[in-house]
């Protein structure tokens, strides 16, 4: 009997199931019926941002139970100020959200997407995210359930302050590099202790760091010839050394310093000199303290001549806008539906590059790298083959034994666009050493094609129609998600001659008095750009993104929600652009 009712308990379900897929229009509106916060620890699985990695601090745990019946599309937690968000989205640099059903079965951790989770009658969850410190600061807490036919229905929790007892943070830090740099001149210092230029552009010591700790000190001495001594304490009479780090300013008004460093880390050190830098015979240490009282030390290579004492062996050369998509405004090894920055990279000094950092030293500013979780844009290595030789995390490990020719991918932020930009490639080996070289403009015109910069296989063509509107269909709305928005969609047809897998669509509208883009990459801020194929329904996923192969489906329909710019008068102009798997791109014309 038990086993009978438990068989029609599951047929039921499934009906139920299959129901809710067949007839999205139906589907429940679920409700968050308890929401509550279990505490920290003792498990450290999550890192800060998207990371799936551990960091030494305990994560922070939720328990969730939902009722009615429905698929849950999406979790995003929020602090009551706004500040802090965490969520389910992937590549949208807001950190993510480990997701476990209540049987402890895994549905997806922090640096990927939830998929679409069925429920029926009511489900439960256990979220865990990597807490910024404001969970230990305590507050209200909001959690927002996302469900596939658009509703949403969210919980507040409020957590005291001092859940979480903060342990002292013990620096684990080691200085790989420290040397003299003549990169990105300021003034921020003078012969005082006020964080304030003199009109002399200051003297600058590149260190870099490996590890996580509070720095709380800066000094830098001499420890051979002239006296001098320059630090971060104010009220000691000691000259004041300004640090940067990504050209922003880390000491407080009055000098003072107090930094989180996470990962691998370049700090310079800038100060006005005295008279013993320039005179040359003095030999200098750097010194960082933190928060536990923890000091590392190391000595300032010697002064160079030129540039050469801490230079690759090889070249770096700038190329310009190239024909791959493989990174966006992220830390994601994933395109944006917009072709990268590309350049050149040959490397003679032999040793495992660890770390590739491309960085302005003048003009607009900017930097990517390939260390994960420090926020800055990745950096996208291939080699002579097309491959792409980063870890799935954006970083790498990449042995020289003689000569080698890499390429360089990049989300452009506007500063290549500016003639007055100059930017340099800095590499990090296994060993600690870091060199760099400046990113040079090609002598003559655009190099030819190479076997770095691989030729697109397939003859791709792509043909669109001019838009109208649909009889009946209201596939997209305005958000980024499907979903019904009470409006008739527009419509266009697209034809796709070629073969390959796309992986994102945008779709440009242009006039005389306006613009607008629709496309299908979350997170962005643009309206979904809905896609069918006959027989297919739409090809779209629970958060808007494709992927799908072509042929067979060559012949799409492509619906979006008119925001007054396709009912406006005049002659208007469109361009759809598509991505492929492969990073290639294709333009309609």
């Amino acid at each position: 009997m038990k086993k009978y009712l438990k068989i029609q308990f599951l047929l039921i379900a499934a009906a139920a199931v299959s129901l809710l897929f067949a007839a999205p229009a139906l589907a429940a509106m679920g409700e968050i019926q308890s929401f509550s916060f279990s505490g920290f620890g003792p498990g450290d699985i999550l890192g800060p941002g998207e990371s799936a990695a551990p960091d030494g601090n305990p994560d922070a745990v939720f328990s969730v139970s939902i009722t009615g019946i429905g698929a849950l599309a999406n979790f995003s937690l929020r602090s009551g100020d706004g500040k802090s968000t965490w969520d389910t989205t992937p590549g949208n640099n807001i950190p993510g959200i480990h997701v476990q059903d209540g049987a402890g079965k895994l549905l997806t951790d922090s640096s990927r997407g939830l998929p679409i989770t069925p429920f029926l009658l009511g489900a439960s969850f256990v979220l865990t995210v990597h807490d910024d410190g404001s969970l230990a600061r305590g507050g209200k807490f909001t959690l927002t359930a996302l469900f596939v036919d658009g509703s949403e229905n969210s919980a507040t929790v409020e957590i005291p302050p001092s859940v979480k007892e903060e342990p002292e943070q013990t620096a684990q830090v080691k200085i790989l590099s420290a040397r003299w740099s003549d990169e990105a001149k300021r003034d921020l210092t003078g012969d005082y202790e006020k964080l304030a230029g003199d009109g002399v552009p200051d003297e600058a010591i590149r260190v870099v760091v490996q590890g996580s700790g509070k720095l709380t000190g800066v000094t830098v001495r001499s420890i051979k010839g002239d006296a001098a001594e320059w630090d971060t304490l104010p009220g000691n009479s000691a000259w004041l050394v300004a640090v940067t780090s990504s050209e922003k300013v880390l000491n407080r008004k009055d000098g003072s310093i107090e930094a989180d460093l996470k990962g691998r880390t370049a700090l310079d050190l800038r100060l006005t000199d005295n008279g013993s830098i320039k005179r040359g015979r003095s030999t200098f240490e750097v010194s960082l303290t933190f928060s536990d009282g923890s000091v590392v030390k190391r000595a300032v290579d010697e002064k160079q001549a030129g540039p050469a004492g801490d230079a690759f062996a090889g070249s770096a050369v700038l190329l310009g806008p190239g024909n791959r998509d493989l990174t966006g405004r992220n830390e994601q090894r994933a395109g944006n539906g917009k072709p990268d920055i590309e350049a050149e990279l040959k490397v003679e000094t032999t040793g495992t590059i660890v770390a590739v950092n491309i960085h302005t030293t003048s003009g607009v500013s900017g930097e990517w790298d390939t260390i994960p979780g420090n926020g800055k844009w990745l950096v996208v290595l291939t080699g002579t083959d097309g491959a792409i030789l980063n870890r799935a995390d954006g970083s790498v490990s990449i042995p020289v034994s003689g000569p080698s020719v890499f390429h360089l991918w990049y989300e452009d932020n506007n500063a290549f666009s500016e003639a007055e930009t100059r930017a340099a490639v800095t590499l990090t080996y296994d060993d600690g050493r870091v060199l760099s070289r400046q990113l040079q403009s090609p002598s003559s015109g655009r190099p030819q094609r190479g076997p770095g910069r691989p030729v697109q296989k397939e003859s791709r063509e792509l043909r669109l129609s001019p838009p109208r509107q649909a009889s009946s269909s209201d596939y997209v709305g305005k958000g980024e998600r499907p979903g019904k928005s009470g409006n008739k969609d527009w419509v266009f047809e697209l034809q796709i001659t070629g073969k390959g897998k796309v992986e994102s669509m945008t779709l440009q509208g242009s006039s005389s008095t306006g613009m607008a883009v629709w496309d299908t990459i979350p997170g962005n801020g643009f309206s979904l750009l809905g896609i069918t194929a006959q027989g297919r329904g739409l090809l779209n996923r629970a958060d808007g993104t494709v992927s799908f192969d072509v042929p067979p489906n060559s012949n799409l329909m492509l619906f979006v929600e008119d925001d007054g710019f396709l009912r406006r008068r005049g002659q208007k102009q469109f361009k759809i652009q598509v991505t492929w798997s492969d990073g290639s791109v294709t333009e309609s014309n």
